[in-house]
């Protein structure tokens, strides 16, 4: 497959704009060919404020487009496998977003439909391809603070009511929505020195605010090698926290702004050796997803957020909510 790749979007969701259509203006092999809403209307009114070259009536349309390469999936959570099995049977790579799906069995669907097809299956965690979370990682894996011991992560905010993330039927809670990112940051900065080391769930506890939902949540997991984290995730924070950072034998790193690192950010590394500190230049989260998400359906290169580590973090999400009391989503 040779560029541009057409892009077809699953619904007008809030997302969509700063995922897909502002960055992709950025980037050369990717053209916006379609849009599909629930509402025709809105669907025509997203296509044309955000430059989409065209609307189908209905999500089933848009699946059987010959103008569409790469599906785009931003409904919520509780349809990310249905309509993202859809689009793979249909013959389009998909990138879907995050959290992949409502739990690990229908990860490992996903996944498995996506072997089948042949087609590419990738997960919108768009922090793991900028410069700073890259930059982090490479830090980590050379050892500068020497053997990682301890990870502490959250994502705090305020998310107001009515909202799906409130809705235990639309796979919603603050794990899913918000702290499935500490727990993909633990896990990737241990495996940065131990490849395909995966945590189990020590200690867990959420407050349940309405039935089923987590409106808070945290997390003590441990990981083979000795490596442990803490993640915690809230919806009832009043101010906005997210806060990373990797305590090792040598040193430790905070990393500020780990989330939207083009708003602001710094990487502070402690050794025995002394401080540094400074800014990690480069564009959006979301234009560096994208460029790499293209790069790999056209030249085969690595897009770590995929197959085996979004079913890997979808098992842990489930391990979390069993060992906090919670049912896994879409488990009742």
């Amino acid at each position: 497959m040779t560029a541009p790749l057409r892009f077809g979007i699953l619904g007008a969701a809030r997302i969509a704009p700063k995922a897909l259509t502002m960055p992709a203006q950025a980037i050369d092999s990717i053209e916006l060919t379609r849009v599909a809403a629930r509402d025709t209307a809105r669907a025509e009114a997203f296509a044309a404020e955000h430059g989409v070259g065209g609307v189908s009536d209905d999500y089933d349309a848009l699946l059987a487009a010959d103008d569409v390469d790469v599906v785009y999936n931003p409904l919520p959570m509780h349809l990310h496998a249905e309509w993202t099995i859809k689009a793979l049977r249909a013959g389009k790579h998909v990138l879907c977003e995050k959290p992949f799906a409502s739990n690990a069995d229908e990860a490992r669907e996903m996944v498995r439909v996506a072997e089948e097809t042949g087609m590419v299956l990738g997960e919108a965690f768009h922090h793991r391809y900028h410069p700073l979370f890259v930059r982090l990682l490479d830090l980590v894996a050379a050892g500068t603070i020497g053997d990682v011991t301890r990870v502490e992560a959250s994502f705090n905010i305020t998310i107001g009511k009515p909202d799906i993330r409130w809705d235990y039927a639309s796979s919603g809670g603050s794990l899913m929505d918000l702290g499935c990112y500490p727990l993909i940051w633990a896990r990737h900065i241990v495996q940065a020195q131990h490849p395909g080391a995966e945590p189990t769930v020590s200690a867990a506890g959420a407050i349940e605010e309405p039935e089923h939902i987590d409106a808070s949540s945290w997390a003590e997991l441990e990981f083979p090698g000795g490596a442990t984290a803490r993640i915690e995730s809230s919806m009832i924070e009043p101010d906005h926290e997210v806060s990373l950072s990797v305590i090792g034998t040598e040193g430790s790193i905070d990393v500020d702004n780990p989330i939207a690192p083009q708003k602001g950010n710094s990487l502070t590394v402690n050794t025995a050796g002394g401080q540094t500190k400074g800014k990690i230049a480069g564009g959006t989260t979301y234009e560096h997803m994208l460029r790499v998400f293209c790069d790999h359906i056209i030249h085969g290169v690595d897009f770590p957020t995929m197959a085996a580590d979004s079913i890997a973090n979808m098992e842990a999400i489930d391990a979390i909510y069993i060992a906090a009391g919670l049912p896994r989503r879409a488990a009742l």
